[in-house]
C-alpha cells in the first residue's frame, strides 16, 4: 500500500534518549523526521518548514508543551499535534485536547500505540490529502 507522499514529523522532546528512539522508530516506518530539543527549537523548526505532524512532550524546561501548543498551532495551522507525557492526568489531557492536540499519549507507551495515534492524526489532516 503506497502512500501518496511521505509524512513529515517533528519530534519535540528534551529527553535525548526518547527523541532518538522515536526518530529511529518513525524512520523505520517510512516517515521523514526532524527533531527539536525544546520549545524554542520547535518554533524555529516550524517556521522553517511545514510538518504534517508534531509529537510534543508536555514537560520540558522552559515553556511546557501545553503552553506552546496554541502558538505552534497558529504558526502551523496545517499540522496535527500529539502530546506525550510521563506525568499524565485527566486535567492535562482535557487541556491538551482543548488547545488542539489530536492525540494524547502517556509514557511509557507501546510503539503500536504511537503508530496508531500517528495514523489517526494524519488521517484527520486535510492538508495531507493533497
Amino acid at each position: 500500500m503506497a502512500m501518496e507522499k511521505t509524512a513529515c514529523i517533528l519530534v519535540v522532546d528534551d529527553d535525548t534518549e526518547m527523541r532518538a528512539l522515536l526518530l529511529d522508530v518513525l524512520r523505520k516506518e517510512g516517515y521523514e523526521v526532524a527533531e527539536a530539543k525544546d520549545g524554542a527549537d520547535a518554533v524555529i523548526a516550524l517556521r522553517a518548514r511545514e510538518y504534517d505532524l508534531v509529537l510534543i512532550d508536555k514537560n520540558m524546561p522552559g515553556p511546557s508543551g501545553l503552553d506552546l501548543l496554541p502558538g505552534l498551532r497558529r504558526v502551523c495551522p496545517g499540522s496535527q499535534f500529539i502530546m506525550m507525557t510521563a506525568y499524565g492526568d485527566v486535567p492535562s489531557y482535557m487541556e491538551a485536547v482543548e488547545k488542539g492536540a489530536a492525540e494524547f499519549l502517556f509514557k511509557p507507551f507501546r510503539m503500536e500505540e504511537l503508530k496508531t495515534a500517528i495514523a489517526k492524526a494524519l488521517g484527520a489532516n486535510p492538508a495531507r490529502q493533497g
